[in-house]
């Protein structure tokens, strides 16, 4: 295993290469150790998941392990200010990839409570619920865009740059819809755990961003991975 120590602040970047389907095992098989590595010390593991076609492969092997669920809390790294029951919302992609014909009980479910008559749609009774289990992800499970962008922080943009220690409010998103919710960079950093996957050639030109020694976290947002306690990338890009 290859560990690069060249990427920001971490002490294990550990950046993986090869094929897909044996990528999407392999972070399988690292999110699992991570949770019952953190089992031993804790009575339960909460994950920050995102949606998309990108992680729903991990997604896919995870659904089928024996894992602890009843110990385990799903949160939203990202979503789109729409109810849970829209066909946009990444709740209904998560239901569909992860959490189907599993054990988890309702007490670990977590769709953002999207209220659209209160000015912050419910960021607050997200970000509350979330305190009462400590206040971070242990496991945060990201993907990265053609831009670099991660969760919905995109570069050079007011929610890369805010400051909020929770989940941010996201105006005028550079990918539609414009209205969004996100873990804030200060949240995705408290991460114990952060696998990022940058999959297809249509994010070369990011990943060789996100390379570059010289840059920052608002220029390439997927870059918060290397200021969490423990990183790894997955990329079929050799």
């Amino acid at each position: 295993m290859a560990v690069d120590g060249k990427y920001g602040n971490l002490v294990n970047v550990d950046i993986r290469r090869g094929e897909r389907p044996r990528l999407d095992e392999t972070g399988a098989e690292l999110i699992t150790r991570a949770i019952d590595r953190r089992l031993r010390e804790a009575p339960h593991v909460v994950l920050g998941v995102v949606g998309g076609r990108s992680v729903g492969g991990i997604y896919s092997h995870l659904r089928r392990r024996d894992l602890p669920w009843h110990r385990l809390h799903v949160f939203l790294a990202d979503e789109r200010l729409v109810p849970v029951t829209s066909e946009e919302s990444n709740w209904k992609l998560i239901t569909a990839d992860l959490l189907a014909d599993t054990p988890l009980p309702s007490s670990g479910a977590h769709p953002f409570p999207f209220n659209p008559e209160t000015s912050d749609a419910g960021i607050s009774i997200y970000d509350g619920a979330l305190a009462k289990l400590g206040g971070r992800f242990d496991i945060a499970i990201l993907s990265a865009g053609e831009d670099g962008h991660t969760a919905s922080l995109f570069p050079d943009h007011a929610s890369i740059a805010s400051d909020v220690d929770g989940f941010v409010l996201v105006e005028g998103s550079p990918k539609p819809p414009p209205r969004r919710v996100s873990a804030s960079r200060r949240l995705l950093e408290r991460s114990g755990l952060g696998v990022l996957v940058f999959y297809g050639e249509s994010k070369r030109s990011a990943f060789d961003l996100f390379s570059a020694e010289d840059t920052s976290v608002r220029q390439c947002p997927s870059r918060v991975v290397t200021t969490m306690q423990s990183g790894v990338v997955l990329t079929d890009l050799a």
